[in-house]
């Protein structure tokens, strides 16, 4: 699941032409794109164009499973695993190509900050200002602190580490405690996932508990608010209403199949910045996570179409409308890995049956988009248009992420419903 950003781009620049194939534009276009097309890829300029890899800084004790946590979230293996614990304490910056889903990530592995301890379990005193420097350098997005659960129960230094760096520096990234390798809780015999497991999830959230009441007594200091990341399954996380931490997500990374490693990306995701999203999430290969952005562009598009709807135009309703729709149907269909072009319009509609042979143009295929729409020149309601650039969009959906053909009619009710309190 990947788009090409220089694609995006070359589609970007010749939106005007990309419009003028639609039936009825003629010399239309540029009014089309200026009033309705742009306000539109605006929303989606910062996340499709213009982006960077995102910069991920993990950190813990040795024996917490951070190469793990990369290869799952990488979806690859890219990290080696039970590497000798080094001599000296260092990080190092590392790449991380996918050129296949056109992403990179950075990753500044601080191992030796961590793992040279003291007989005692005690880390070196010149830890803190290792990391200080460390994020002056490398100026991460986000810092992953990884501990087992043994390691929470012991790990007063590391919740001081912390707090210590909150201090000393201005700007510190968002920290995420990731509670790896739950699994030493699981009975032998027990059932798995822990959802399905009272006694173990029981013993995954008291441990998120324990991590909540440490990290709002040593490092925010102060009261705070902590919700569930997911209310309908609270052992898959808490959030905090903080920027100095924001949360603890437990996960089990040793083997396949993960657990709950699509709530820790998500996570990650809400607090990279915008221009290191893309990359960050097109590099995991989660369809799941690339069809919310689709359903977002669906979403958008719809609101775009019952405004033009709504209101009075000085040309048809149905020529933006149209135009609208080709361009959610190609953004949609190149969030799926097709390409960001006209051929990706026209395989959906010669999927629907609306046209037919595989290299129609898309003015011809155009034609067959309109039969979801009132005859060309009629002016058309805000429901009605809302509702069939929804369906038009769900159905792209549903054949380019799923491989089915459903037609749009299937979501038309549901996509009128939406609208229909604004026109009242």
């Amino acid at each position: 699941m990947a788009i090409d950003p220089e694609k995006y781009g070359k589609f970007r620049n010749n939106i005007d032409e990309f419009i003028e194939s639609v039936p009825g534009v003629e010399n239309q276009a540029k009014e089309i794109a200026k009033e309705h097309i742009d306000p539109l890829l605006n929303e989606y300029d910062d996340l499709l164009s213009g982006q960077r890899p995102p910069r991920l800084y993990i950190f813990g004790r040795s024996g917490a499973g951070k190469s793990s946590l990369i290869n799952a979230l990488a979806n690859k293996d890219v990290a080696s695993i039970g590497a000798v614990e080094p001599e000296t304490v260092e990080s190092e910056l590392y790449n991380i190509s996918f050129p296949e889903r056109y992403s990179d990530w950075e990753i500044v592995d601080s191992r030796g900050l961590f793992e040279s301890t003291s007989p005692d379990g005690e880390l070196p005193a010149d830890t803190i200002e290792f990391m200080q420097e460390d994020i002056k350098e490398y100026r991460p997005d986000v810092l992953l602190h990884v501990m087992t659960p043994d390691q929470v129960r012991a790990g007063e230094d590391d919740f001081e580490v912390v707090s210590n760096l909150k201090e000393a520096l201005e700007n510190v990234p968002p920290i995420l405690t990731v509670l790896n390798k739950i699994d030493i809780h699981l009975s032998p015999g027990g059932d798995w996932p822990p959802e399905n497991n009272a006694a173990l999830s029981g013993d995954i959230q008291r441990n998120m508990e324990y991590v909540a009441d440490v990290i709002g007594n040593s490092v925010i200091q102060d009261d705070f608010d902590v919700t569930h990341f997911d209310d309908v399954n609270p052992v898959k996380g808490l959030q905090f209403d903080s920027k100095k931490s924001i949360g603890v997500i437990p996960a089990y990374v040793k083997d396949e199949p993960y657990w709950n490693i699509d709530t820790l990306s998500k996570l990650i995701g809400d607090y990279l910045p915008e221009d290191a999203r893309l990359q960050f999430f097109q590099a995991q290969e989660r369809a799941s996570i690339m069809r919310d952005i689709a359903r977002d562009i669906t979403n958008t598009s719809s609101k775009a179409a019952a405004t033009i709807g709504a209101a009075p135009t000085s040309y048809s309703d149905i020529v933006p409308i149209t135009a609208l729709q080709y361009v959610q149907i190609a953004l949609i269909g190149s969030l799926s890995c097709r390409e960001l072009e006209v051929k990706t319009v026209t395989e959906f509609l010669t999927s629907l049956g609306l046209v037919s042979g595989a290299a129609v143009a898309l003015r011809e295929a155009a034609r067959g988009l309109i039969q979801f729409m009132p005859v060309a020149g009629q002016v058309v309601s805000g429901s009605v248009a809302g509702g069939g650039t929804y369906a038009m969009g769900k159905a792209a959906e549903r054949y380019f992420f799923d491989g089915v053909v459903e037609e749009p009619d299937t979501f038309i009710d549901e996509g009128k419903e939406m609208f229909k309190e604004d026109e009242s």
